[in-house]
């Protein structure tokens, strides 16, 4: 709808050029009009393909903070968890969860979840490279080094060695 009135209003003023000045004056300012509606649509296409560029690089840094979560879990030496559901099964044949945690759906949750959730180990190479890869990731990208420095500084805590000596290139 917008195009076709600026459409209509270019040929409005090119008919009342046409009136006033004559036809020999219709070629300039055609070319003019010409010139400057393909002046204004680069111009809106350029401010659209920024506009994508943004967005694209928004998603971007989302994918690399959902891998970079990812490679922080194997440096904590988490590798997956499994859900017995066995355990889930004895848990309640054997009576052994109480009317307040039946009735409370959250300590119920927190309570069949620390009995039947299994972690699964990581060694400690993965674990190592993971931490070096922490390091690397957030010198390339500077998105990951606030959230590479939390990390590492958290790591820190039982693999010290390996992490001050990230941190120290980091900081």
């Amino acid at each position: 709808m917008k195009n076709l009135f600026i459409l209509a209003v270019i040929v409005v003023a090119l008919v009342g050029v046409q009136f006033m000045w004559g036809v020999g004056a219709l070629v300039p300012f055609a070319t003019a009009f010409a010139l400057a509606s393909t002046a204004v649509g680069v111009w809106l296409a350029l401010q659209q393909y920024s506009l994508k560029l943004a967005s694209q690089k928004v998603e971007t840094d989302i994918e690399l903070m959902t891998l970079f979560t990812k490679i922080m879990s194997i440096a904590h030496a988490r590798g997956g968890y499994t859900v017995s559901e066995k355990v889930i099964e004895k848990l309640f044949e054997s009576n052994t969860l109480t009317d307040t945690e039946l009735k409370d759906s959250n300590t119920l949750n927190r309570r069949l979840a620390a009995a039947s959730i299994l972690s699964t180990p990581v060694g400690e190479a993965e674990q190592d490279a993971a931490i070096a890869a922490i390091a690397k990731l957030a010198t390339r990208h500077d998105v990951l080094k606030e959230v590479a420095i939390q990390g590492l500084e958290s790591i820190a805590s039982f693999k010290k060695e390996v992490a001050e000596k990230y941190l120290k290139e980091l900081k």
